[in-house]
């Protein structure tokens, strides 16, 4: 098929929420070179892992769509593009709040018998989900360190079925947001925002809610206490999850029970410590 100006492709039917229109492939053209398809993925979607012998490419158009090549994170934000080499293990999946509007391009032609699709897991109803959204020029090479991190901080906790979501913004993202939420016109460290409790007999997983990091802050409260900025992003994680479990450090038995809760998940003291230590000295002076 040659000079076909193409509008419209050719729905190919899932069971999984997700809208492909091919436009050229073995599907729909009998192109056997190349496939060109649109894809509309829903939030939480996830595919099986597979091991094409196929490159592709993505062009995300809205929302974010995550690659894990290999068993390395890659996130793709809108207005990005990403490859994935033929003979990588990948899994694609929407970890984003939205629908993920994007293209993809395969070469060869995608077709089912050269993706190598591996069995769907079946997903267990005791394990946590951590979603990362990147809203800061630092914060992908952040992404799967949070992400490993607040999955280990579930554990500790001994919390299972839980959905937390994390976002990694600047200062100007935050400030809007304290604002907004608190009355409070600048910069802070790290928001918390709780889902509150579910109704009696939700499905799905426990909804924790959301933690909100500034990585400007972190870096200049990193350099100011000489303390390495993974370590400083850790402080904020740990601190913010306890606000979703109901922490809080506004009476001083409630600061040292919250301070004792931030050492255990980050075997230090954390923010709420530093802050009671010197309240401690002083009492004791």
């Amino acid at each position: 098929m040659a000079n076909v100006k193409l509008r419209k492709g050719k729905v190919i039917p899932r069971d999984d929420g997700k809208r492909i229109e091919e436009f050229v492939g073995a599907a729909t053209t009998g192109t056997e070179g190349v496939s060109v398809a649109r894809m509309l993925a829903p939030p939480g979607w996830k595919e099986p892992a597979q091991t094409p012998e196929f490159d592709e490419v993505v062009i995300v158009l809205k929302g974010q769509l995550t690659l894990v090549v290999d068993g390395r994170r890659q996130l793709i934000e809108e207005g990005e593009m990403g490859l994935v080499s033929r003979g990588r293990r990948v899994v694609y999946r929407n970890d984003g709040q939205g629908a993920c509007d994007y293209y993809s391009v395969c070469a060869p032609a995608f077709r089912v018998e050269l993706a190598h699709m591996e069995e769907p897991e079946e997903a267990s109803p005791e394990e946590n989900r951590v979603t990362v959204q990147v809203a800061h020029p630092q914060g992908k090479r952040f992404a799967k360190q949070v992400t490993d991190l607040a999955e280990a901080f579930l554990e500790k906790l001994s919390l299972t079925g839980c959905e937390l979501s994390i976002s990694l913004v600047g200062d100007h993202a935050i400030r809007r947001l304290n604002r907004t939420w608190r009355k409070k016109d600048k910069a802070t460290d790290v928001l918390s925002f709780p889902a509150g409790e579910a109704p009696k007999g939700t499905p799905g997983p426990r909804q924790l809610g959301d933690i909100v990091i500034s990585l400007d802050t972190a870096k200049v409260q990193a350099k100011e206490y000489e303390r390495t900025l993974e370590s400083e992003v850790a402080r904020y994680l740990a601190h913010g999850l306890l606000h979703l479990l109901g922490h809080d450090h506004e009476r001083p038995k409630d600061a040292q029970r919250m301070a004792r809760a931030e050492e255990q998940l980050l075997g230090a003291s954390g923010m709420v410590g530093d802050s009671v230590a010197p309240r401690a000295r002083k009492l004791m002076t």
